[in-house]
């Protein structure tokens, strides 16, 4: 099987991306929707979808003194698996909202490059405009994230947070590479339509 064009890998890989977007998006959406019934149940002592969407000052997997801390925790849909559970804190609520922004946007960028390295013509200015938004979403990750983990949650150097800055730093860096050459790419195509 082939790696580029029509009916390739990479129009495997573009529906898998695809796939992974719209997961994350329903996560997110799902994410989002839990914080704000918690945050609404919390506040005004309701108990909208309770069981699932769950916060209240003790919580069954830790001891903790009552009233010191909120805790969340939230099931996925029609299940008792849990999705999320932490301290129910606007710096979690942060966190996690970036985190799930960044996966959307990780996977649908992805799900675009692969689609367009699936097209007839391999060096477009579609394609390179796509590979740019990409580069762009990795490299800023790698610093929000380590940065977020500095000063909203004050703790020190992990291996873990830098690994996973150091992870995105280095495929953001590996796509700018791409961009150049699909960007130098197509220039010499569109010279050689030129001179043709």
């Amino acid at each position: 099987m082939k790696l580029l064009g029509q009916k390739s890998v990479s129009t495997i890989l573009s529906y898998l991306f695809l796939v992974l977007f719209i997961i994350f998006l329903f996560h997110f959406i799902y994410q989002s929707l839990g914080f704000g019934i918690g945050y609404y149940n919390w506040t005004t002592s309701h108990h909208l979808f309770s069981e699932t969407f769950y916060v209240n000052d003790e919580i069954d997997y830790a001891s903790y003194e009552k009233g010191k801390y909120v805790f969340f925790r939230f099931k996925y849909p029609f299940s008792d698996q849990q999705m999320l559970t932490g301290f129910f804190t606007l710096n979690r609520f942060i966190f996690h909202t970036f985190q799930s922004i960044f996966f959307c946007l990780f996977f649908f960028y992805g799900y675009k490059t692969f689609g367009d390295l699936s097209q007839k013509e391999l060096f477009n200015e579609t394609i390179i405009k796509h590979l740019k938004t990409f580069t762009i979403i990795n490299v800023l990750y790698a610093p929000l994230y380590f940065l977020i983990w500095i000063f909203i949650f004050r703790t020190g150097l992990e291996g873990g947070m830098l690994m996973t800055s150091f992870t995105f730093l280095f495929l953001g860096i590996i796509l700018h590479f791409i961009t150049v050459f699909f960007k130098r790419g197509f220039q010499l195509q569109s010279e050689n339509d030129l001179t043709i």
